[in-house]
Protein backbone atom coordinates (compact mmCIF):
# COMPACT_ATOMS: atom_id res chain seq x y z
CA UNK A 1 0.00 0.00 0.00
CA UNK A 2 1.27 3.46 -0.88
CA UNK A 3 1.79 6.14 1.68
CA UNK A 4 -0.73 8.98 1.19
CA UNK A 5 2.16 11.48 1.12
CA UNK A 6 3.51 9.91 -2.06
CA UNK A 7 0.23 10.52 -3.86
CA UNK A 8 -0.30 14.12 -2.72
CA UNK A 9 3.23 15.47 -2.89
CA UNK A 10 4.90 15.26 -6.33
CA UNK A 11 8.34 15.52 -4.68
CA UNK A 12 7.98 11.93 -3.50
CA UNK A 13 7.03 10.60 -6.94
CA UNK A 14 10.26 10.93 -8.89
CA UNK A 15 13.77 11.36 -7.61
CA UNK A 16 15.76 13.90 -9.68
CA UNK A 17 18.00 11.19 -11.17
CA UNK A 18 15.19 9.04 -12.59
CA UNK A 19 14.92 8.60 -16.33
CA UNK A 20 11.72 9.91 -17.93
CA UNK A 21 10.08 8.03 -20.82
CA UNK A 22 9.62 10.58 -23.62
CA UNK A 23 8.50 8.43 -26.53
CA UNK A 24 8.98 5.12 -28.34
CA UNK A 25 12.05 3.57 -26.68
CA UNK A 26 13.64 6.81 -25.56
CA UNK A 27 14.30 7.75 -21.96
CA UNK A 28 16.11 10.88 -20.81
CA UNK A 29 17.31 12.45 -17.62
CA UNK A 30 15.28 15.60 -16.94
CA UNK A 31 18.55 17.48 -16.39
CA UNK A 32 19.44 16.87 -20.09
CA UNK A 33 16.30 18.62 -21.37
CA UNK A 34 16.65 22.33 -22.20
CA UNK A 35 13.40 22.99 -24.07
CA UNK A 36 10.34 21.06 -25.21
CA UNK A 37 8.42 22.51 -28.16
CA UNK A 38 4.99 21.29 -29.23
CA UNK A 39 4.15 20.49 -32.83
CA UNK A 40 0.51 19.33 -32.90
CA UNK A 41 0.70 15.78 -31.45
CA UNK A 42 4.51 15.60 -31.64
CA UNK A 43 7.16 17.32 -29.54
CA UNK A 44 10.67 18.49 -30.22
CA UNK A 45 13.01 17.97 -27.28
CA UNK A 46 16.14 20.14 -27.33
CA UNK A 47 18.95 18.63 -25.26
CA UNK A 48 21.88 20.22 -23.46
CA UNK A 49 24.39 18.64 -25.86
CA UNK A 50 22.74 20.40 -28.83
CA UNK A 51 20.73 17.44 -30.15
CA UNK A 52 17.07 17.83 -31.08
CA UNK A 53 14.74 14.84 -30.80
CA UNK A 54 11.32 14.48 -32.41
CA UNK A 55 9.02 12.30 -30.30
CA UNK A 56 5.44 11.24 -30.95
CA UNK A 57 4.31 12.31 -27.48
CA UNK A 58 2.40 15.55 -27.06
CA UNK A 59 3.60 18.26 -24.69
CA UNK A 60 0.73 17.72 -22.25
CA UNK A 61 1.73 14.07 -21.72
CA UNK A 62 5.39 15.08 -21.28
CA UNK A 63 4.34 17.70 -18.74
CA UNK A 64 2.50 15.01 -16.77
CA UNK A 65 5.58 12.79 -16.81
CA UNK A 66 7.78 15.66 -15.62
CA UNK A 67 5.34 16.72 -12.89
CA UNK A 68 7.67 16.08 -9.95
CA UNK A 69 10.59 17.94 -11.54
CA UNK A 70 10.65 21.44 -10.06
CA UNK A 71 13.07 22.80 -12.66
CA UNK A 72 10.62 22.28 -15.52
CA UNK A 73 8.17 25.10 -16.23
CA UNK A 74 5.44 25.41 -18.85
CA UNK A 75 5.95 28.97 -20.08
CA UNK A 76 3.75 28.84 -23.17
CA UNK A 77 1.09 26.52 -24.49
CA UNK A 78 3.69 25.23 -26.97
CA UNK A 79 6.86 25.41 -24.85
CA UNK A 80 8.25 23.94 -21.66
CA UNK A 81 11.70 24.89 -20.36
CA UNK A 82 14.26 23.74 -17.83
CA UNK A 83 15.03 26.82 -15.72
CA UNK A 84 18.57 25.58 -15.09
CA UNK A 85 19.38 26.54 -18.70
CA UNK A 86 17.74 29.97 -18.52
CA UNK A 87 19.97 32.85 -19.60
CA UNK A 88 17.58 35.83 -19.53
CA UNK A 89 13.93 36.67 -19.84
CA UNK A 90 11.95 39.83 -20.36
CA UNK A 91 8.29 40.68 -20.83
CA UNK A 92 7.93 38.74 -24.09
CA UNK A 93 10.76 36.20 -24.55
CA UNK A 94 12.85 33.65 -22.69
CA UNK A 95 16.46 33.09 -23.80
CA UNK A 96 18.05 29.70 -23.13
CA UNK A 97 21.33 27.86 -23.67
CA UNK A 98 22.27 26.85 -27.25
CA UNK A 99 20.72 30.06 -28.66
CA UNK A 100 17.20 28.77 -28.03
CA UNK A 101 14.35 31.08 -27.16
CA UNK A 102 10.58 31.01 -26.85
CA UNK A 103 7.77 33.49 -26.27
CA UNK A 104 6.28 33.97 -22.83
CA UNK A 105 2.76 35.39 -22.44
CA UNK A 106 1.81 37.54 -19.44
CA UNK A 107 -0.38 34.82 -17.95
CA UNK A 108 2.39 32.20 -17.99
CA UNK A 109 5.08 34.43 -16.53
CA UNK A 110 3.94 33.40 -13.03
CA UNK A 111 4.82 29.75 -13.88
CA UNK A 112 8.38 30.80 -14.67
CA UNK A 113 8.68 32.90 -11.51
CA UNK A 114 7.40 30.01 -9.39
CA UNK A 115 9.93 27.63 -10.95
CA UNK A 116 12.75 30.09 -10.31
CA UNK A 117 11.76 30.37 -6.65
CA UNK A 118 11.79 26.63 -5.89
Amino acid sequence: MRNSNTLKNPEFRKPPFEMIHVGSRTELLPSEIVLISADISYSYIHLSDGRKLLVSTNIQKLQERLLGIKEMARVHRSHMINVNYLKTFDEKRVALKNNLSCPIPRRKKINLENALNF
